[in-house]
């Protein structure tokens, strides 16, 4: 039990510190840009999984998203899930987290 909760605590702060950049867009639109590890990690994007994180990395595309409140989640099986809510103006956010391993 303690040591379940540890990695939960553990997973925890490690979402808390993971870094966020933004970049004002000049289009009136809102995006995200994933850099995640494992690199099967997939994107939960308000309850709808968008598919592989890393498609969305900045280089091919990235994922689209209306303007507003958007909950942001990511898993990976065999790994803790990190979850985040960001709010999208005319900016691309980047989410970067590396997902510690442990029960989902």
């Amino acid at each position: 039990m303690n040591r379940q909760f540890l990695i939960a605590v553990l997973a925890f702060l490690v979402g808390c510190s993971a870094p966020r950049t933004s970049v004002r867009t000049s289009d009136g639109s809102g995006s995200v840009v994933f850099k995640v590890k494992p690199s099967n990690a997939h994107a939960v994007v308000d309850g709808k999984d968008v598919g592989e994180a890393r498609n969305f990395d900045g280089v091919a595309r990235v994922l689209q998203l209306p303007l507003g409140s958007h909950v942001i989640r990511v898993e990976a099986p065999g790994r803790m899930s990190w979850e985040t809510t960001i709010y999208l103006s005319d900016s691309q956010e980047m989410v970067q987290v590396e997902l510690p391993e442990g029960v989902k």
